[in-house]
């Protein structure tokens, strides 16, 4: 499938912010490895794009428009307290998908899918099984450059809030 960028003007079809050149260019400044073929770099940006998509929910302001096959552009975005043109395309937002890319190309699964349960009792005659499902363990990959990247372009609502307690 071919990269169809989205340059902020709503392109029909548009499936990367990216192209393969700009991708190139950032891997390369930063010495990290990405394929020479153009068919497999293209794969990489739209499974980034895909990611990206999934964030959808913690995205700050809306669409531009109801047409548009992407989140970018969008309107009502305030980074570092100014707001951001209703027809840009953040660079953050093109680095944490090069970023994605990198992480895929290194063997990361973007995104996993989580499969049944953990075996939390186990009796072999006449065999008995339990199930329990996974706590406090989470198959999500730790990306933290990519999001250091997103979390100015994140909904204040949609920041986790973690409260720590200490023992005297």
């Amino acid at each position: 499938m071919a990269i169809v960028i989205e340059d902020g003007s709503i392109v029909a079809g548009a499936n990367s912010y990216v192209s393969l050149a700009e991708a190139r260019a950032y891997a390369t400044a930063r010495n990290k490895p990405l394929p020479t073929d153009d068919t497999a770099l293209e794969a990489l940006l739209i499974s980034a794009m895909d990611y990206l998509e999934a964030q959808r929910a913690r995205f700050e302001g809306s669409k531009v428009s109801a047409l548009q096959e992407l989140q970018y552009p969008r309107e009502g975005v305030i980074i570092d307290g100014i707001e951001l043109a209703s027809n840009a395309i953040p660079s953050i937002l093109k680095q944490a998908q090069i970023r994605l890319a990198m992480e895929a190309n290194a063997g990361v699964d973007l995104m996993p899918t989580r499969t049944g349960g953990f075996v939390k009792k186990e009796v072999v005659g006449p065999i008995e099984t339990e199930y329990s499902e996974k706590v406090g363990v989470s198959v999500e990959p730790e990306m933290s450059a990519v999001e250091a990247l997103l979390a100015p372009l994140f909904s204040p609502r949609s920041v986790d809030m973690f409260l720590t307690t200490f023992r005297a």
